[in-house]
């Protein structure tokens, strides 16, 4: 085994979980671990009644909705970044080489 990967067993959602992770990854997935159990159990409090898979429906959900959430947000930054490198450099054009 590549001695930069590690075996490591993740408890998530009441599941024990094997898997390999690049060892500079753990305590990185340590907080990806931790942040599932917490909103796994206020989904156990918050909701009660509901079974095991309806839970993990409810963190999936919250978690592709933050990404998606995340990845809208980025693409409107990249927009406004690229906008502004334009007006920017026309701006510098217009200075340096006195463009009219």
């Amino acid at each position: 085994m590549d001695h930069n990967k590690q075996r490591i067993t993740l408890k998530i959602a009441d599941k024990k979980i094997i898997t390999f992770i690049n060892r500079r990854d753990e305590a990185y997935l340590k907080k990806v671990e931790a942040e599932l159990n917490s909103l796994w159990n206020q989904f156990k409090i918050t909701q009660p009644g509901r079974n095991e898979d309806e839970y993990l429906a409810l963190v999936a959900f919250q978690y592709a909705k933050m990404y998606y959430d995340t990845l809208e947000q980025s693409r409107k930054r990249e927009e406004a970044l690229h906008n502004f490198m334009q007006k920017a450099e026309k701006s510098m054009d217009d200075i340096l080489l006195d463009v009219k």
